[in-house]
């Protein structure tokens, strides 16, 4: 949890950048590589990772990060602390950036990846097209909320208590994940499709048990993601027909 934006969170985002810039020069993705699969240190270190070398990523994800923001941004305070007599403010500065980015790391894993993570969580085995039918299900089904509703508990949060939503419609303000919400419990109240909204502490619970093996997250039917996903072929078929008369 201390340490997660640098071991998952920021390997796996370039990751994801990586396979947009294939698809955009239209290349083709290596026989063999799963794109839905998570990079992991260990496929750093052994070099197993298709996407990129270890150099790269320390190169040009994590390196510059590391030396602008916790070494050359409070440079000036060593001109500051000569002129205080504090020879220890720049030093003090660095330590201090380092607490910060461990505290922000334990608030950015329990805010972010417990809503995505426990035993009534659903996995899919295959990819599925965006903003179609498979994909607004899929944020459901793949995505806790936390309490919501008021400003109060919303800013407590930070406004990461809405991650269906956000999963859902990326761009909305803030102001209209806390208005969509309880229209879309209420679709999906009316649809029987399971719409969990917990509090933040039994969501750690529930990945932690994820973590240790205690429990796991559930597989989708394939019998229904295959159904869903032919289902979306279609009516993107249909919607290309009625754009082309």
């Amino acid at each position: 949890a201390c340490t997660w934006k640098w071991l998952y969170y920021s390997p796996n985002t370039y990751k994801e950048l990586k396979l947009a810039k294939w698809r955009r020069e239209g290349k083709k993705i290596p026989d063999g590589v799963i794109p839905s699969d998570a990079v992991t240190v260990k496929s750093l270190i052994m070099e197993s990772n298709p996407f990129y070398s270890l150099t790269e990523f320390l190169m040009v994800v994590v390196g510059p990060y590391l030396l602008i923001h916790f070494f050359i941004l409070p440079m000036p305070l060593m001109l500051v602390g000569q002129h205080l007599g504090r020879e220890d403010m720049y030093m003090n500065a660095v330590k201090n950036l380092f607490l910060a980015e461990i505290l922000t790391n334990i608030h950015g894993f329990v805010a972010v990846v417990t809503n995505h993570a426990g035993d009534d969580m659903y996995r899919f085995r295959e990819g599925c097209r965006p903003f179609s039918g498979s994909f607004y299900l899929r944020q459901v089904l793949a995505s806790v909320d936390f309490a919501y509703g008021t400003d109060l508990v919303d800013f407590l949060h930070g406004w990461l208590n809405y991650q269906i939503e956000h999963h859902m419609w990326p761009n909305l303000s803030m102001l209209s994940y806390q208005k969509s919400a309880p229209l879309v419990r209420e679709i999906c109240d009316r649809h029987g499709v399971p719409y969990i909204k917990e509090n933040v502490f039994w969501r750690v619970k529930k990945t932690v048990d994820i973590m240790v093996g205690n429990s796991s997250m559930k597989w989708f039917p394939e019998s229904y993601e295959r159904q869903y996903l032919e289902t979306d072929k279609i009516m993107e078929a249909a919607r290309k027909m009625a754009k082309a008369e």
